[in-house]
């Protein structure tokens, strides 16, 4: 597992905002995915994709790769039914429609490369989205009222972090709302002096659920001004106990690596 999560963080590096996984090792890939990581499926307008596929870089051995979609209970939403594409290196499983709300899906994978026999793995999140203006055209105008003020309570709350590095590095890592599903992760770089982390070539986020066997699941956070980085998705796709790594890549210096667990309440 260790020596997948530096062969994917690696090809992350030399890929910059490509999230796309390249054979840096020679190991079946992904190419391709449908549903798109991170993808947000708004069944207003998009109609749901009858499977997920994904295509890899060498041919996947049937006997011994894996896919599976899960819900935020851990509960899985495709139909179990692993099928195997010679033609375009591809696995694939069918959704179950009758399972899918919406809300945030986990989907897991594993493939044995009939190429070289190494195994590779990965996770990555996709969403879907309800109707909004349906479900509000049908509730009074106090109910959604009601709402919204939740709504905005909720993201009021969110996580917060401060880690002071040894070479007198002030990073605040954010995450609002702080729930299942989407949330906005924030990351400021300061030195004690005040003045912003000018040398920043990348920031890296990872994201790990050993007791589900979730990750790693990665993103590149994009810089919205000097020293303040963010990016949106639905990483955190379950409640429990989640390790993230924040990397740090500075141009002329060491990275700075920080690690920490928290807590994900349903």
């Amino acid at each position: 597992m260790k020596l997948l999560s530096s062969m994917i963080f690696t090809t992350l590096f030399l890929l910059g905002s490509n999230l796309s996984v390249l054979p840096i090792y020679g190991h079946a890939s992904p190419v391709t995915y449908i549903p798109k990581p991170n993808e947000i499926i708004d069944l207003a307008k998009d109609s749901l994709p009858e499977a997920v596929t994904i295509t890899f870089t060498e041919a996947p051995e049937p006997r011994a790769s894996g896919l599976k979609v899960i819900n935020s209970n851990n509960e899985r939403v495709d139909n179990d039914d692993l099928k195997v594409s010679e033609s375009d290196d591809s696995i694939s499983v069918s959704l179950n429609d009758s399972k899918i709300i919406p809300g945030v899906y986990t989907t897991d994978w594993l493939v044995l490369s009939k190429d070289d026999g190494h195994i590779t793995k990965g996770t990555y999140v996709f969403s879907v989205k309800e109707n909004i203006s349906s479900i509000s055209g049908s509730l009074s105008n106090e109910q959604n009222l009601t709402q919204g003020l939740q709504s905005y309570g909720d993201t009021t709350m969110g996580y917060s972090k401060n880690i002071t590095t040894k070479d007198d590095v002030v990073l605040k890592f954010d995450i609002m709302p702080f729930k299942v599903g989407q949330n906005t992760f924030n990351l400021s770089a300061f030195y004690t002096n005040g003045s912003p982390v000018e040398n920043i070539r990348n920031i890296y986020l990872q994201f790990d659920n050993t007791v589900k066997d979730l990750g790693p699941i990665f993103t590149i956070m994009e810089r919205s001004s000097a020293g303040n980085y963010t990016s949106t998705g639905a990483f955190l796709s379950q409640p429990g106990t989640w390790e993230i790594k924040i990397t740090v890549q500075r141009i002329g210096e060491y990275d700075i690596n920080q690690e920490f667990k928290l807590n994900l309440k349903s």
